[in-house]
């Protein structure tokens, strides 16, 4: 019976903490990434809807969807302006230089 509880105690003794911990960065910078990107689809969605190009509308035409993209994008970069400031900042930096 014994045994049972000795080989699982064998295994924690070979985890490596720092194995452990680069393990569990790489989790987190997933999830995170993985956020962001839902973050970032909820936001188009929302520009969409603002911009009037979601629900049941007949197909673009021609120009139209270069339009329709054009005004989306404005939208979703205003909006994502307001969530992350600070890298729209960092964005005019890069373009100044």
């Amino acid at each position: 019976m014994d045994n049972g509880h000795e080989h699982e105690h064998h295994d924690h003794e070979e985890i490596d903490p720092s194995e452990l911990l680069q393990e569990l960065g790489a989790e987190s910078r997933t999830q995170i990434f993985l956020s962001m990107r839902q973050q970032n689809l909820e936001l188009l969605d929302l520009a969409s809807r603002v911009a009037g190009y979601s629900g049941e509308h007949a197909p673009l035409k021609g120009d139209e969807s270069e339009k329709a993209m054009r005004t989306i994008w404005k939208l979703y970069s205003e909006f994502y302006s307001w969530i992350d400031p600070e890298e729209i900042e960092e964005d005019d930096e890069d373009e100044d230089e």
